[in-house]
This record gives structure tokens, sequence and C-alpha cells, in this order.
């Protein structure tokens, strides 16, 4: 088996984030919806499940990366602000000693190709979302969040909570007065429901970009 071959079966299986839980002990923590989380650079994040929105520590207007369930944040930069849109648990271990005992267990190599993975899996998502015009990244965004939470207009139509018009806005890298606008098309077409607190999706397939 190449390193790669082995690579690929380690990071499908989520044996590094496994093994993480498993030979660390770490203390679990919760953030809840809407609270805040400022990382260090000499931490490690390990989620269990939930959905973080990395911010910008100057302009919390700017969104950068998402990170949702069984998820391992490494921080390369000075410090990041993490704001729950869900109700987060997750761990916390110091880099050094994880990237120490990652490397006395010959796992250093495929723990840093699978962060440079899927760092580099958030640019191209970026780099699509930026490629489409305002109209299209807000439904694409909405097509996101349908498949997250698995909506379904007859069984499952209610959205998030957390879903509303500014932080779609945010999401989807648009103004609040384009993102409103885009909305009220979608409703008007009956696709969704923004009268009602949380919004309904009244419709499956009439979202274009999903």
């Amino acid at each position: 088996m190449t390193f790669l071959e082995l690579h690929q079966f380690i990071k499908q299986d989520l044996l590094i984030y496994s093994w993480i839980l498993n030979n660390f002990c770490l203390t679990q923590h919760k953030l809840e919806v809407g609270t805040e989380l400022v990382m260090n650079n000499e931490q490690v994040i390990i989620m269990e499940k939930g959905l973080l929105a990395q911010e910008s520590i100057e302009s919390k207007t700017i969104i950068h990366r998402i990170f949702e369930d069984q998820r391992i944040i490494f921080n390369t930069e000075g410090n990041l602000l993490l704001t729950a849109l869900e109700d987060t648990t997750y761990r916390i271990v110091d880099k050094k000693d994880l990237l120490d005992e990652l490397d006395s267990q010959k796992l250093l190599p495929h723990f840093l190709l699978q962060i440079a993975e899927d760092f580099e899996q958030d640019l191209e998502q970026e780099r699509k979302l930026m490629s489409a015009n305002s109209e299209e990244r807000i439904e694409l965004i909405l097509t996101k969040i349908i498949d997250r939470h698995q909506l379904d207009s007859v069984t499952n139509p209610t959205f998030p909570k957390w879903l509303k018009i500014y932080v779609l806005a945010r999401l989807a890298k648009c103004s609040v007065s384009t993102t409103s606008i885009v909305v009220n098309e979608l409703a008007q077409k009956g696709v969704i429901n923004v009268k009602t607190t949380p919004w309904q999706l009244v419709e499956n397939s009439q979202i274009s970009c999903a």
C-alpha cells in the first residue's frame, strides 16, 4: 500500500480524529448558538457536532470559513474568532503536545496532509461561490443548508432558527438588500415561506442551484 493509499484509508475512516479522542484526555466544551470563541495559535479544536463560522476579528461582516461536525480546526495564523451557528460540542488540545504525539506514532505526515486537503477543499468551495453571481450564491448557500439538515417540504420543512437574511447575506457574501430581494423572489415563487419563524421549505425542487 502506497502512502497516498494509506492516507485515503485513514482519512475516510476518520482514524486520526478517533485516535486523538482516544489518546488524549480532553474536556468537552459546549458553545451555544450565537456565542463566540477566540482560538489562539497554540490550540487545536476537535469538533464533535455543530456548526462554527470563522469570522474576521476586525469586521464581523466577513465569514471566512465554515466548520461542521467532526472537524479538526488547525490554526496557523493569529487568533481566530469562531461563532456558533448551531449548538456545538468540541474539545481543545495543545498543538505542540498533539504534533509531538502524532510524530511519535508516525501519523504526523497524514495529519498535516489532511489539514492541507481540508484547507484546499475550503478554498475550492470559496472559488466556486465567488465565481457565481449574487442570486446563484444565495441559492447555493440555501441548497447547502437544505442538504445539511435534510430538509423536505413535507416531512422536514423547517430551516434552522439561525437562518435570517443578514446571516444568509454574510454566508453568500452579498449585500443584505440583494439577499432580501432574492429571498423574496423565492418566496413569491412558492419555494420558501419567510413569513414564519423559522423559515419553511415549501417546494423541494425549485431552488435552481440544487
